[in-house]
């Protein structure tokens, strides 16, 4: 019977091989592989919480504007030209400070093509959109219309202003103001 027991010994090692080969490291190989989805589930998680931990704080910030102030903002700094309103009011402009306008026109985006203005690009600077009007009236008339200018519910700088004497005592000006819009903006509720 000995015999029988030293085949039964090298059976059941032979067995025990087949059962860690086969099934036990396969087991290990899975549970590995399940470990590391799981770490990278929580990192994920990690990530995910502090996005919303910035999320909250940005709308709270966004939720403690008073409404009538981000409709102030949206005016202000729109999201999308009205250009047409825009060349209203300028011309309205014109028309109160007691300004003659013979020609008044929207020019598109200003492009600043400048080395420094190339450096300090980014996505969140508004665009600037230009417009000109010529405009003949006597030198008071031509300060209020300016100082009307900066009057405006939104920015209206002057960029460029070119004076010119009349014949008849009146002046000329050819006057190029800029505006700004910016796509990432508050919305008005």
């Amino acid at each position: 019977m000995k015999p029988i027991g030293l085949i039964s010994q090298i059976a059941v090692i032979g067995l025990a091989i087949a059962i860690v080969a086969l099934y036990v490291r396969p087991a290990f190989a899975e549970i590995g592989v399940i470990q590391n989805k799981v770490l990278e589930f929580s990192l994920a998680r990690e990530q995910v919480t502090k996005t919303n931990s910035v999320l909250a704080a940005r709308v709270s910030e966004l939720e403690s504007i008073t409404v009538n102030d981000r409709n102030r903002l949206s005016t202000y700094m729109p999201q999308l030209l009205d250009e047409v309103g825009v060349l209203r009011d300028i011309e309205i402009i014109a028309q109160n400070s007691a300004l003659n306008y013979s020609a008044i026109q929207h020019n598109g985006s200003r492009v600043d093509g400048s080395v420094d203005a190339r450096l300090l690009e980014t996505v969140d600077l508004p665009v600037q959109q230009e417009f000109t009007i010529t405009v003949e009236g006597d030198y008071s008339a031509l300060k209020d219309f300016l100082s009307m200018l900066e009057q405006n519910e939104y920015p209206l700088q002057v960029h460029e202003l070119l004076i010119s004497a009349l014949d008849s005592g009146f002046l000329s000006a050819d006057v190029t103001v800029v505006t700004y819009i910016t796509n990432a903006g508050f919305e008005a509720e």
